[in-house]
């Protein structure tokens, strides 16, 4: 039986975050996102005025993770010319590289896509439980759907393995775009 978390506001999905014991990985390629607690800040963001980027909130989440030994890695295929949501998040990462998540770079250019990497996001938690990530045409998120089975997991593990190997730490990919 597949089993879907169809809200973020959802406490199961929240546990996700900290009930891993070890790491925690996602895949981001979708190059725009509508999230409702995003709209006021990507409204600003987009008009040139300053954004809140102190993400006081997750701080102490992330922070004992890391501090506990766990790892939290995100892969962000990035699609040149970037989109403004992709430019929105480029300004909030390296916050979350000060707190000590790994965040690394694909960059591709537009009609291409990395090969050996999956067109949808995903998280994996602790190399096996896989939630593929499912939004609508809006953007917004529609759900994320807990994937079974040994094959599936190890295909999976294998495009994390792929991106990670196909990717740039997000300073490296920063520096590259300001020289």
């Amino acid at each position: 039986m597949t089993r879907w978390i169809t809200t973020s506001r959802d406490p199961a999905w929240a546990a996700l975050f900290t009930g891993y014991t070890r790491s925690a990985y996602r895949l981001e390629g979708q190059q725009t996102y509508n999230s409702p607690s995003e709209q006021e800040d990507f409204a600003r963001f987009l008009a040139g005025e300053p954004i809140d980027l102190s993400f006081e909130w997750m701080r102490p989440k992330i922070t004992a993770q890391i501090a506990a030994g766990r790892t939290q890695t995100t892969v962000r295929v990035v699609v040149e010319p970037q989109t403004d949501y992709t430019r929105f998040e480029m300004a909030m990462y390296p916050e979350f590289v000060a707190m000590g998540e790994d965040i690394r770079i694909i960059s591709v250019e537009e009609g291409e896509w990395p090969e050996g990497i999956p067109r949808h996001d995903y998280w994996l938690f602790d190399d096996r439980d896989v939630w593929r990530m499912h939004y609508r045409e809006d953007y917004s998120f529609a759900g994320a759907e807990l994937l079974e089975g040994e094959a599936v997991i190890a295909e999976y593990l294998q495009w994390r393995d792929t991106a990670i190997e196909r990717s740039v730490p997000l300073n490296d990919y920063l520096a590259g775009r300001r020289g």
